[in-house]
């Protein structure tokens, strides 16, 4: 990204009024440049080099928080998308690509000297006005949409070639169970190795093998029914380095506080084992002594396991984490436990408890790889949960921005002349997002934008962009989107175009 200069005199940028607003739209100009080839499903990549690691990404939002925008407003166009990112999980891509289109046409207006709160109340009613037509672009919903509507979100990332499998887990998963709020009943495991084909939606919870002592190899691997206890309690001996000190008179005394020390530790094993679990898990060290005693009594221990996975464990077994093996009483239950060979690791399995949780594994040829089929999934999560939570669907494809774009310029023409060349502006600026979909297709784009407009004029609403046939019926390709990510797009759009516009001149502090 070019970097674009900002020339101070004491602590105030040289450029003011319109001068400073056509610089802003320079810097959101050079960052869409940046982004336009990352969107849709043949979208490129970018590689960063962050901290001496390797990132490889096309998210949006991911893309923007790793590139050192310096330029204040840049900024700001950052974070409209991280805002994208957070409230629906997808389009962080289109909303930064839509509002500097949306500048970019002003500019000429800009320019001309057309005044610039006038724009901006202009831009008020457009969105508006877009959002109500938004919802009249709304199509009936069934349940066999949410499969496509997971789809589309995967099909512009690393996903796109497992979409399928993907998008099967992530839809049958967050049906069945009971908040799909709670982050505790959903877990994301990444196992380096093997393909991407090779991840697995376990109906449980799953964690990766801890480290264990001598003792654990005798330890039982599968135990069906278990008992599971819960601890955040250290089963080893403690070393006290400081705040300790012994005074002896004899050996008997040294044999006497050795004693104590190993009645201590065995009370505490005891007491676990009269409750009559069979899983005692940690997120303290259970050290070798113990970990040979549970195995004497067919006991599975895991110690140093993460809290987070204790928490779901508890959440999907049932019971409580115990700061004390005193007054043991509420263990946890499931129908398996099992531990498992997955990929050069090994894993433990808690499968059927009393609350529906799931584990996604996900495998794949690299740590890079890894991170971003993460996000992926973590994308078309968000799609399917906002879709659960409000049933509101819109076709995909660049189709509903046309629809948007048609409507826009159609309003413009009954209106007075200054505002219809704000609605024009508008209107040619919803086109970007067929029109890039289209060119990272390898298609003209220009081409089909005018056979987008003359589908549209003739009442084909749901026309999009198709990589085969150049434009197509979107609902009949199952390309669907949730309403909130088109909503959400224009508001943060016109937003941050409006909050920009408003911009004449840049303070820099001193130092800076």
């Amino acid at each position: 990204m070019e970097e674009i200069q900002v020339n101070t005199i004491e602590t105030q940028d040289t450029r003011e009024g319109t001068p400073q607003v056509l610089s802003n739209i320079d810097s959101w100009a050079a960052i869409a440049d940046s982004l336009k080839t990352t969107l849709g499903p043949y979208g490129r990549d970018k590689m960063f080099l962050v901290n001496g690691e390797i990132l490889i990404t096309n998210d949006g939002a991911t893309i923007l928080k790793n590139m050192k925008i310096e330029h204040p407003a840049g900024r700001l166009l950052a974070a409209i998308s991280e805002s994208q990112d957070k409230e629906v999980g997808d389009g962080t891509t289109s909303v930064v690509l839509l509002a500097c289109s949306i500048l970019e046409q002003l500019k000429p207006l800009i320019k001309d000297s057309l005044d610039i709160k006038f724009i901006k109340n202009t831009l008020q009613e457009i969105q508006g006005k877009c959002l109500e037509r938004l919802r009249d672009c709304k199509i009936d919903f069934n349940d066999d949409q949410f499969y496509s509507m997971a789809q589309t979100s995967l099909t512009s990332k690393i996903l796109k070639y497992d979409k399928c499998k993907f998008a099967d887990m992530i839809v049958n998963t967050f049906k069945q169970i009971e908040d799909i709020d709670d982050t505790r009943l959903v877990g994301i495991k990444k196992v380096s190795g093997g393909s991407i084909s090779d991840s697995e939606m376990v109906d449980g919870v799953a964690f990766e093998k801890c480290f264990t002592y001598a003792g654990y190899e005798q330890q039982p691997k599968r135990i069906e029914n278990p008992k599971i206890i819960c601890l955040n309690v250290e089963l080893e001996w403690k070393q006290e380095r400081e705040n300790c000190e012994v005074r002896l008179k004899s050996v008997e005394d040294y044999q006497a506080i050795v004693d104590a020390e190993w009645k201590l530790v065995r009370d505490k094993l005891d007491r676990i084992i009269d409750t009559g679990a069979n899983v005692v898990l940690s997120s303290l060290p259970v050290g070798d002594y113990a970990t040979q005693y549970f195995a004497r009594k067919n006991i599975f221990c895991a110690g140093r396991v993460a809290k987070e996975d204790l928490f779901r464990i508890v959440n999907a077994c049932g019971g409580k984490i115990y700061n004390s093996t005193n007054f043991l009483k509420i263990y946890g239950t499931c129908a398996l436990f099992e531990e498992k060979q997955v990929g050069k690791l090994r894993y433990n399995y808690l499968s059927g408890g009393t609350k529906k949780a799931y584990t996604l594994i996900i495998r794949g040829p690299g740590e890079d790889v890894l991170n971003e089929v993460e996000r992926s999934v973590n994308d078309a999560v968000m799609v399917v949960k906002r879709t659960l939570r409000n049933k509101n669907v819109v076709t995909g494809g660049g189709s509903t921005e046309m629809e948007l774009s048609k409507y826009v310029r159609e309003e413009g023409k009954s209106i007075a002349m200054k505002s219809a060349l704000v609605y024009l502006a508008v209107a040619r600026a919803f086109e970007i997002i067929p029109y890039q979909l289209a060119k990272n297709f390898g298609q003209d784009a220009i081409e089909i934008i005018q056979q987008l407009r003359y589908e549209h004029s003739n009442d084909k609403n749901h026309s999009g962009v198709n990589i085969k046939r150049g434009t197509s019926d979107m609902l009949e390709d199952g390309v669907l989107e949730p309403l909130l990510v088109k909503s959400n797009m224009i508001k943060a759009s016109f937003n941050a175009v409006s909050a920009l516009l408003m911009v004449d001149a840049t303070i820099v502090s001193k130092g800076n």
